[in-house]
């Protein structure tokens, strides 16, 4: 059944990898993308794994995703506008909230450089002519191959 109705968003988005968002499903499939699930059996978007273990419930969603009554849609312009109208309204009266991504652990500390830094405080002329060099040698392709021309033997 996942995978059926898996197969039914990849086929719609027209993506090998794409993924059923259940818990951020306005957020993720339909703000995003534009499509929406209808013929969803069951009053709430879960993920089928999460829901009750009744026969008669899930042979009705099964039916629905088997005979196509249950399927993704692209919605079209107006109706996306509208959707995301009421998304909006939902976000500013804070029934729905944004996914906030979570801070770094070593916000405010400083990294290292992946590449080396040039001293600042050298005034040997040595030290300015190997910079040079450094600089060069960091535009310089990994793999540089010399090819001879055999013609000319």
């Amino acid at each position: 059944m996942i995978t059926n109705l898996l197969w039914c968003l990849v086929e719609i988005m027209g993506n090998s990898t794409a993924l059923m968002h259940y818990t951020r499903y306005e957020e993720e499939i339909v703000q995003q993308y534009g499509i929406e699930l209808q013929g969803w059996t069951y009053e709430k978007l879960v993920n089928p794994s999460m829901l009750s273990s009744s026969l008669p419930p899930l042979k009705a969603l099964h039916d629905a995703l088997v005979m196509g009554t249950c399927k993704f849609v692209k919605l079209m312009a107006a109706e996306r506008k509208v959707r995301e109208a009421a998304y909006m309204a939902k976000i500013a009266s804070g029934e729905v909230e944004l996914r906030k991504r979570k801070q770094r652990s070593d916000v405010g500390v400083r990294k290292k450089s992946k590449w080396p830094h040039k001293d600042d405080g050298a005034d040997n002329e040595e030290d300015d002519d190997n910079d040079d060099n450094e600089e060069e040698a960091l535009h310089v392709p990994k793999s540089q191959e010399i090819i001879e021309d055999s013609d000319a033997e």
